[in-house]
């Protein structure tokens, strides 16, 4: 733990120690987006130029960024948010991560093609296990995800709603990074440039007997990582009957992700959904999104107090996180951050990248003259740098 916290003072350097470390593919995987690769720079520059306005003399020696979320107290506004791939970046990533996020007292989202078993990652996530789901044409065999997080302890469903089809992920498909992982001389040639990382994480993996498996698909869809599932795709069928047929079905907290309209936020509100998260993916989708910070105060207005709003998108600074919470999200979800601390380091990466941005945070607030997140609205925001909601 003190190398990596000697090496990386932020959230770029962790990043430049995971970008040494790994693969040009699986790099590029994370990292990269979609078409153009435009959306990701642009979500990173529409947090940058929001700014915020500092209050001065005000007694800020104790300090707490502790808020409820969902009826859990958590010591820091920050959820870990769904991410693929994190057993390719370290050995066993994805339990590191979990266990980082328990240890910082914060919930973990576990993805549908998580390849590690709901109830290992339930015995990680102490702090909170949300599990995020696409939907697939058999919505039987959906349910069966949705059944089995429900009996594993899952105490939030996130349903993603913005890929509808797989995006245009041009960059994997040039590095031979596909999904599920089919290996290719592209591919093969690429890993053994990483030999330190090959030896650790690939190598160990076959000691062990083999590369990881899609751990929670039902036996019809397969589980092999270098296979073949019969889901070619996410359905493109997905639409708001499977929202109710969720909310009947899901006892559990249930969050839709992928929202950037306020009329959807709207929408949602009639089907049940306990929250919304205001998400472009990451800028990995579609390149003609807007930044989600863009449009976050509108799905706020529209919102009001009838449904949590989380944010995500382009978070890399603990201000940015501030930012959010200014313009009303209740929390931020983070997901490349401890994706880059878990391939520089493992657990202990991904809890240091948690830290620094927990640090952040608290300077931030120190600097606006604030104790407490609650005390946050958008008169700490200077007008003109952000665009105002729309709630008609």
């Amino acid at each position: 733990m003190a190398d990596i916290r000697g090496r990386a003072h932020n959230i770029a350097q962790i990043r430049a120690l995971a970008r040494r470390r790994l693969p040009r593919a699986i790099w590029e995987f994370i990292e990269r987006g979609t078409e153009d690769d435009r959306l990701i720079a642009a979500n990173v520059a529409a947090l940058q130029s929001v700014q915020l306005l500092p209050r001065t003399l005000r007694d800020v020696g104790e300090r707490s960024a502790e808020i409820e979320l969902f009826g859990r107290r958590q010591p820091l506004p920050l959820v870990i948010a769904p991410t693929g791939v994190s057993d390719l970046l370290w050995h066993r990533g994805e339990r590191a991560i979990a266990r980082a996020a328990a240890s910082a007292g914060i919930p973990f989202t576990q993805t549908t093609s998580s390849t590690t078993s709901f109830a290992d990652i339930a015995g990680c996530a102490t702090s909170g296990h949300w599990m995020q789901m696409y939907l697939w044409e058999r919505r039987d065999l959906s349910w069966q995800v949705v059944e089995a997080a429900r009996e594993n302890g899952a105490e939030v469903l996130v349903l993603t709603v913005d890929t509808p089809i797989w995006p245009l992920r041009e960059f994997n498909r040039r590095a031979g990074m596909s999904n599920p992982v089919r290996p290719n001389a592209t591919l093969v040639a690429d890993f053994l440039k990483r030999p330190s990382w090959f030896a650790s994480v690939i190598c160990r993996y076959y000691l062990e007997g083999g590369l990881p498996q899609f751990a929670n698909y039902p036996a019809e869809v397969g589980g092999k990582l270098t296979g073949t599932v019969s889901r070619v795709a996410n359905s493109a069928s997905v639409s708001w009957k499977d929202v109710d047929e969720l909310r009947r079905r899901w006892p559990g907290k249930l969050v839709i992700k992928g929202v950037l309209s306020a009329q959807d936020a709207r929408i949602a509100l009639d089907h049940g959904v306990d929250g919304i998260a205001v998400s472009n993916h990451g800028g990995r989708n579609f390149d003609s999104s807007p930044p989600a910070i863009d449009v976050l105060a509108g799905i706020v207005d529209a919102v009001g107090d009838r449904a949590t709003v989380l944010f995500d998108s382009g978070v890399r600074r603990g201000a940015d996180v501030v930012k959010a919470l200014a313009i009303g999200a209740k929390a931020v979800l983070v997901g490349r951050a401890t994706l880059y601390g878990c391939a520089a380091g493992g657990k202990a990466g991904a809890r240091h990248a948690i830290d620094l941005l927990a640090n952040e945070i608290d300077v931030a607030m120190a600097m606006l003259g604030v104790s407490r997140l609650e005390e946050l609205d958008r008169s700490y925001l200077m007008s003109g740098t952000f665009r105002e909601g729309d709630a008609a």
